[in-house]
Formats: C-alpha cells, structure tokens, sequence
C-alpha cells in the first residue's frame, strides 16, 4: 500500500494543504474581491493552487492504492543518486539565494550569482552560462522592474 504513488500523493495533499490554512489565516490574503473593480483579492491565486494540489494529491494517491503495492516507490540507482545529489544542491542553492537576497536586498546580482550556480551544478558550458545568465537576468529585470514596476525589496 505504500509504495507506488501513495507516497507523493500524500505529500502532494499535505502540501496543499498546508498552504490553504496559511492563506486561509492571513488576513492580508482576502480570496473575495476588497476593490470596487470586482478584482478578486491576494489570497485568491494561492487558494485555487491549493486546493487543485490537494485534488490532484488526492488522485496520485488513489492511483497509487489501485496499484496495490506493484510499483516500487523509490529504487536507489546510480542515477537516482546523482538525481538526488543536484537536487540537494539546487535546495541548498535556492536556500542561499533567498537569504543573501534578504540581507543585502541585491536582487538581480544573487538572481545572475544564483544562474550561474545553477548551470555549474548542471554541467552547462561556459559559453552557455555566460549567455544565459545575462540573458535570465536581463528578462527578469525588464519583465518585473520595467514592464509590472515590482520592486524587490
């Protein structure tokens, strides 16, 4: 029973739920319109993600009960290590990305720093990383900075 798709199923679910009551508590996070123009409020967005998470948590689980156990959950193969390995990396990466950003409020420097981790850690070439890096950033700041007027502060 726990093996197949149980397991990230409930993941999925729990996850899901647990930022439903996170934007449920908030009082900032209003899921009915709060302007006179109907816009529905901040906590909108993250309510219909949540619960099309625990929905679909709630199907990956049910799947995986029907499998009755005929599926392996998780097999630890040589790739599956080296998977796991750059995943870690990524976390630990992102994790140092958001707090570098939190204390120095340099946005665009750690989002350009944190591409370039990215692509070492993906074995991406120098040219390439070079190209998209820039590129990423350059996207990133026109898009947020000068198109929506977002400032990361």
């Amino acid at each position: 029973m726990r093996k197949g798709d149980t397991i990230p199923g409930a993941l999925i679910s729990v996850f899901g739920v647990i930022f439903l009551v996170a934007t449920l508590m908030d009082s900032r996070m209003t899921i009915a319109p709060v302007t006179s123009d109907g816009v529905p409020g901040a906590g909108f967005f993250p309510f219909v993600m949540s619960l099309i998470l625990i929905l679909l948590g709630a199907v990956l689980y049910i799947k995986g009960v029907r499998q009755n156990g005929s599926v392996q959950y998780l097999s630890l193969t040589a790739e599956t290590k080296q998977n796991l390995k750059k995943l870690l990396l990524v976390v630990v990466g992102l994790i140092i990305f958001l707090t570098l950003w939190q204390l120095t409020k340099l946005f665009f420097l750690w989002v350009f720093v944190f591409s370039i981790y990215l692509n070492m850690v993906f074995e991406r070439s120098i040219k390439f990383t070079a190209i998209y890096s820039v590129s990423l950033t350059a996207i990133v700041y026109l898009v947020f900075t000068v198109a929506f007027s977002i400032q990361f502060k």
